[in-house]
Parts: structure tokens; sequence; C-alpha cells
């Protein structure tokens, strides 16, 4: 993948629009003063979570490398189902779990990044994907930060691993820069929430607290 490809690529995944719970660990991380390592940290754990994260990015690769041309084909290859760990319904790799206005900014920049793929490789998936992504949507959800990072990496055929690392990187970049920005304004503009959040996954059930059994498995 060529240098100004994936400079392109992390500087629309900058976007204010798709700051995320990612962007908010962080800068939670630091408004006390804390290191930036502590919002690498807390940020890279939810960049790797397996909806939206990392490993959903990879499986997003998987299949659009294994993918004939044809919509239907699109389509039936990215339907929503459960996700295979974590039991989460209406799961599909690369889409799904954003707010309407991060779905349009993400469509957006999948267009004026189709324009430097295609002028680099030719047409290619990113451009199939946009012809056809009325229909391809109606039935996987929008596309999400790692879908669109698949798509452009699919397009160069390149390895999983350096897509990985591109998405992560991007995705820390932008976290850490607001974690600074967090650490400089300090306790006077926490919290941080002025927008709303999509939470990716299930509420954890509820249980009775007992005591007794967890101070034997602590040896106490």
């Amino acid at each position: 993948m060529n240098c100004a490809c994936r400079l392109e690529l992390m500087s629309e995944l900058a976007h204010e629009a798709l700051h995320d719970e990612g962007v908010e660990a962080a800068r939670n991380a630091c408004v006390a003063g804390a290191p930036l390592a502590s919002a690498a940290i807390t940020a890279s754990a939810w960049y790797d979570n397996p909806l939206t994260g990392a490993p959903a990015l990879r499986e997003c690769l998987r299949r659009l490398n294994g993918l004939s041309r044809g919509a239907a084909a699109f389509a039936a290859a990215f339907v929503p189902a459960t996700h295979p760990e974590t039991s989460d319904p209406g799961w599909a790799p690369g889409f799904g779990f954003v707010t309407e206005l991060q779905a349009a900014t993400l469509l957006a920049a999948a267009e004026r990044l189709r324009v430097s793929v295609e002028a680099c490789k030719g047409p290619g998936m990113l451009g199939f994907f946009l012809a056809h992504a009325h229909d391809i949507m109606a039935t996987s959800g929008p596309l999400n930060a790692a879908g669109l990072t698949a798509l452009v990496f699919a397009d160069h055929a390149a390895s999983s691993d350096a897509a990985e690392r591109a998405f992560l990187l991007a995705r820390l970049d932008v976290a850490l820069d607001q974690a600074a920005r967090a650490r400089a304004a300090g306790l006077a503009q926490f919290p941080f929430f002025a927008k709303e959040y999509i939470f990716e996954g299930t509420s954890p059930p509820v249980r009775r607290f007992d005591l007794e059994t967890l101070m034997q498995r602590v040896g106490l």
C-alpha cells in the first residue's frame, strides 16, 4: 500500500465525527494528569474489541479476499449473525454499530478514498461496494471504520497484519491526541460526554453478589 493512500486513510479515520468510546477512554485515562501510556493502553483495549475493532477488520478482510464480484454475493457474505465468541446478535464484520452521522461520514470518506485507490490500483472492491452500497447495507447495516479500512487494504492486496497495524495506529493516533488535550484541559472539562456513543455489545446479566463465595475464591 503506497504512503499517500495510507496517509489519506489515516486522515479520514481521524474525523471528529468518528470519535468513539476509544477516544473517550483515552481522555478519561489522562484527564487527571496520567501519562499518555495510560491512554494508549485503554484505547488499545477498546480498538481490539471483537465487534468493531481489529478482529472484525481481519474477518472482514478475509471475507473480501475470498469474494466473487456480484452484489448478491457481497450481501450474502455479510449477512448479520450471532458473533461466535461474544454471542452478540446482528454482527457482520466491518458493518454496524455506528451512529447515522458516523455512517454518513464513513461513506463520504469511502468516496474520496475510492478516487485515490483507483488512481493507483484501478477499479476494485471499494468502488464495487460503493456502486452497490444501498443494496449491500440494506442487509449488512452501515459501513464502519473497520470495514472501510478492510476495503481499502483489500484493493491493495495487503496482508491482514498490515491492515490491522494501520487501523490500530490510525485510531490510537487520534485517541492519544485527544488524551493529550484532555490532560492539558484538566478536570475543568470533565466529563467529556457531549455526544451520543453506541455501545457495542449486550449488557452483562445481573447477578447476586455473593460475598462468602468471593472471599473463598481469593483465599480469605
